[in-house]
């Protein structure tokens, strides 16, 4: 009897439980659910969107109202608005999770940069601090971070961060410029140099070459700062950090021009599969924008399909005829399977086209000069030379000529033009050197001699022919 009694209280006592429990979490979502409610912002003008995002977009809003799964439909709907550029509206989203799912770093990071942009810097900061104290081991809300604080004046925060991420990634390109930036300021040059040389040889010049270049300059290495700005202009522009919590919004996002960069930025860092999906999302949105698709080639070549690279290219030329870069990449295309009267067509179809496109005069001038038609070259390398006047090619290219039809005035003043579009441009620079050399003119061959020196981008291979080159000119060494 006991024992029957003693079971029935713990029946009793476990029905009790269950149904607190049950309360609890029936409490937890009706709360959760009148929060997602507050936090829906009004619906955004989405006319010229694809349909597609609208009718995401509304079924969210309806999940939210219905209690349907709350926090999965402010999920979805803060990507949606955050990856279309609707920041307002994902701001007030991420408000919202960050009382339904307080313990997700995601959402005061992803808040955090939208309001950054706009310059609301102390807002910015709590956000970061936030993020990192729910997840220290995300480097990019770290830099974000320290770069804020820098930006804020608030050194001494900003060093103890920018030094935790070197604790733990020593070669962090962006942690050594910002410390970099803290050396310059006390000026200490040397420590600044060594920073930064680290920062841009791990990044091929694109993180801190500007900033290097200064600080060789106030340290009176004038050779060096100007091989920094070519080598730096050669690598191209400055890359943001990766940030995964911000790259994969990309999959809710239907502005193609977003998902082209993003796609982009996944290339640059190997990540092939994504890139080619995202692009391929942005031909899907925009089919005649011949950018997108030649984009979409490429990214098949280097990930080695050259049947759909094809089919992209030769899709492109027929959508968008009046694009150069369609018909250049084509002509490349065929080139490289060894169809070289195909590419040189594709350049002539191309210049029907684009009759003013300086990159398709380039080719078309290179092509003469494979068919031993010197003359004929001249005036598209002219074309190319007078409208690409931050590239080199074409002004070297039209030297070469120069120097084989031996008309050498001509041909040095090309290869001084080349170097005013590309300061330290390599090819010009062991030109002149070899031309003085062979003409036995030493005082010119040491001056180009010695720049040649100082460029590191000049072919080992190049360098060492000029030295010997010189040793049996002049009888010595050059330098």
């Amino acid at each position: 009897m006991i024992r029957r009694k003693l079971k029935l209280l713990i029946g009793i006592a476990v029905l009790i439980l269950a149904l607190v429990v049950a309360g609890s979490f029936w409490w937890r979502a009706k709360e959760r659910q009148e929060i997602a409610v507050a936090s829906l912002p009004a619906q955004p003008k989405l006319q010229g969107k694809p349909a597609e995002l609208l009718q995401r977009v509304v079924a969210c809003e309806q999940r939210i109202r219905a209690g349907s799964g709350a926090l999965a439909a402010l999920v979805e709907l803060s990507n949606l608005y955050h990856a279309n550029g609707f920041l307002t509206e994902a701001s007030q989203c991420y408000q919202g999770l960050m009382r339904i799912d307080p313990s997700n770093p995601r959402w005061p990071h992803r808040l955090a940069t939208i309001i950054a942009g706009y310059g609301q810097l102390d807002d910015a900061l709590l956000l970061w601090r936030r993020t990192i104290a729910l997840d220290d081991n995300y480097t990019p809300a770290k830099i974000r971070l320290a770069d804020a604080l820098l930006k804020a004046n608030q050194s001494a925060e900003a060093i103890k961060i920018y030094e935790r991420v070197l604790k733990r990634e020593p070669a962090n390109p962006y942690a050594l410029v910002g410390l970099a930036r803290f050396d310059v300021d006390a000026g200490r040059w040397a420590a600044a140099r060594d920073r930064l040389e680290k920062a841009t040889e791990g990044t091929d010049y694109s993180i801190g070459s500007d900033l290097l270049v200064t600080v060789c300059e106030q340290l009176g290495d004038n050779a060096r700062a100007e091989s920094i700005r070519a080598r730096g202009k050669a690598a191209g522009g400055f890359f943001d950090i990766p940030d995964l919590w911000i790259r994969e919004l990309a999959y809710d996002c239907y502005d193609s021009y977003q998902l082209s960069l993003i796609g982009a930025v996944a290339a640059r860092e190997g990540d092939l599969s994504a890139a080619i999906s995202l692009v391929e999302r942005a031909v899907t949105y925009e089919p005649k924008n011949g950018y997108y698709i030649v984009q979409a080639a490429n990214l098949y070549l280097q990930s080695g399909n050259r049947d759909k690279a094809r089919k992209y290219l030769e899709t492109a030329i027929v959508v968008a005829p009046d694009n150069s870069d369609t018909w250049q990449n084509l002509s490349r295309f065929y080139k490289s399977s060894g169809l070289i009267s195909e590419a040189e067509l594709a350049i002539t179809n191309g210049l029907i086209h684009c009759p003013d496109s300086p990159s398709l005069a380039f080719i078309r001038g290179q092509n003469k000069v494979a068919a031993e038609r010197l003359e004929d070259a001249i005036p598209d390398f002219q074309k190319a030379a007078a409208a690409l006047n931050d590239d080199a090619s074409p002004s070297f290219e039209l030297a070469r000529v120069y120097f084989r039809l031996e008309r050498i005035p001509e041909a040095l003043a090309a290869l001084q033009k080349a170097l005013v579009a590309e300061p330290e441009y390599p090819p010009a620079l062991t030109s002149l050197a070899f031309y003085y050399v062979s003409t036995r003119d030493e005082a010119n061959a040491q001056k180009w001699m010695q720049k040649v020196k100082g460029q590191p981008r000049v072919k080992p291979q190049d360098r060492l022919d000029l030295d010997r080159a010189f040793q049996q000119q002049f009888g010595h060494a050059p330098y």
